[in-house]
């Protein structure tokens, strides 16, 4: 194109553009139910909070995501149009009013957003008619677009099961990216492994030292038995037990053979800390690569399985996480096989420290942010390791744990009150705190257990219960 006719296009209007508008606008319908649209509105923008505070001019502006966007359509019915096909107008405002008045979400044709999934609020359809508009109705049309019902989960087995299955999918992908990565970069199978069993040594040794703080007959028999007829430092259900949370009492009868128990609970340790040890010392007996990550998982496996307080193994299980390697490599290929390695052991106990956590029920919204924290912690830790390998399977599953932990555990804390602090000027009995705190003499287990005095006739001067 030339500069002369360049500027003519310029002053005529004639850019060269051959698009056109008209040609891009859908016929409009609702529910399948056509109609003319002479102009439409939309509302956009981000759902807000303002924070304001005192002696400061500017407000802080807390996002909460996208807003609900809403769309208002001026329209008209007519008989006989040459637009679209549709019988008598009094016929079709009808079929329009029983469409707006559904109670399940429609599909709307836009002229130029397309196809929307849309309700229609309270008075969104008003229509005008009159004798001087004759066969045309005119109305005025207001949707709010919709989705899927995707809420966050209101059951705790639920989001229980989907940590259940974030476990098990990361420890598989994390074995599964370990092997191939030992396996692309070894040049010497024996020195591999000879690596390998130097680096699993000391977290080996870390893992023996924790199997009596997991598999101790105390902390079985602490979570065997319930608080209600067998003291207020046992916290399970067998013969009952009191919630320092909610005061109320679970699990089962008091008619229960103790000895039998004890019996059952001494076998369940026994047989657990050997699968533990087992697996333990099996790390330093491995021939091949896919040995040690069998023995990693199998370790972890044991310790989750092991009968124990979910508490304590929390605790181990973190303790395992941080385990770093400071055993120095001169050769650049065992310091990077000691490296993976370091990241299975890691990442593997990170996500069975979760799976693990979901077996907690805090008692104090306080209790559960500091458990939720805590977890969160390692696994944020073991995220930072796996994205800075540029491992994007790991990352991507401990993601999705994590998501679903903070989704499940979040859950345990609803409904429960804060801890508040007390206090008195003498040491006085549980009986009286609990009337004269909560004016109900029942809870006074409850606050026996909330607050673990050395003795409920003497209560500490200063501590913390719940508020209600």
């Amino acid at each position: 194109m030339t500069f002369i006719q360049k500027a003519i296009n310029e002053l005529t209007g004639n850019t060269g553009n051959d698009w056109s508008w008209s040609e891009h606008v859908q016929p409009a319908s609702f529910r399948g139910i056509p109609f003319a649209v002479v102009n439409a509105s939309a509302a956009f923008g981000r759902r807000q909070a303002r924070h304001e505070y005192p002696y400061r001019d500017k407000p802080w502006i807390e996002d909460l995501g996208r807003s609900v966007r809403r769309f208002t359509l001026r329209g008209f019915l007519v008989q006989d149009s040459r637009i679209y096909r549709a019988s008598d107008v009094i016929t079709q405002r009808n079929n329009l009013i029983a469409a707006c008045e559904s109670g399940e979400p429609g599909t709307l044709i836009h002229p130029t957003l397309g196809e929307l999934t849309v309700c229609v609020p309270e008075g969104g359809l008003r229509t005008e008619e009159g004798a001087t508009s004759g066969r045309m109705f005119s109305f005025t049309l207001t949707v709010v677009e919709t989705g899927l019902k995707v809420f966050a989960i209101t059951d705790t087995a639920a989001s229980g099961g989907q940590v259940n299955q974030g476990w098990l999918a990361t420890t598989t992908v994390t074995a599964a990216k370990f092997i191939s990565s030992v396996t692309a970069e070894v040049r010497s199978v024996t020195q591999a492994v000879r690596t390998l069993q130097n680096t699993a040594r000391f977290w080996q040794n870390m893992v023996i030292n924790a199997v009596d703080q997991v598999t101790s007959l105390g902390n079985a028999l602490n979570n065997t038995f319930g608080s209600l007829h067998y003291g207020r430092y046992c916290s399970g259900l067998t013969g009952g037990t009191v919630s320092g949370a909610t005061g109320r009492v679970t699990g089962k009868s008091a008619d229960t053979d103790d000895a039998e128990i004890i019996r059952q609970q001494m076998a369940k340790g026994v047989s657990g800390r050997a699968a533990i040890q087992q697996a333990a010392d099996g790390l330093l007996q491995i021939r091949t690569v896919e040995d040690f990550a069998t023995g990693v998982t199998n370790t972890l496996n044991n310790i989750v399985a092991a009968t124990g307080s979910a508490q304590e193994k929390v605790v181990v299980l973190g303790d395992l996480a941080s385990y770093r390697d400071t055993r120095f490599y001169p050769v650049k290929a065992d310091a990077d096989i000691a490296a993976r390695a370091v990241a299975l052991i890691v990442v593997t106990s990170a996500a069975a420290m979760t799976r693990v956590a979901m077996d907690i029920n805090p008692t104090s919204q306080e209790e559960a942010q500091r458990i939720q924290k805590q977890v969160c912690d390692v696994l944020d830790e073991a995220m930072i390791q796996a994205g800075d390998r540029f491992d994007d399977n790991v990352y991507s599953a401990l993601l999705a744990l994590y998501n679903a932990f903070i989704d499940g555990f979040s859950l345990k804390g609803t409904g429960l009150n804060n801890l508040v602090q007390y206090t008195f000027n003498r040491p006085l009995p549980a009986l009286t705190l609990a009337s004269r705190i909560y004016q109900d003499s029942g809870r006074t287990d409850e606050l026996i257990q909330s607050t673990q005095p050395l003795h409920p006739a003497f209560m500490p001067v200063r501590f913390k219960a719940l508020s209600a």
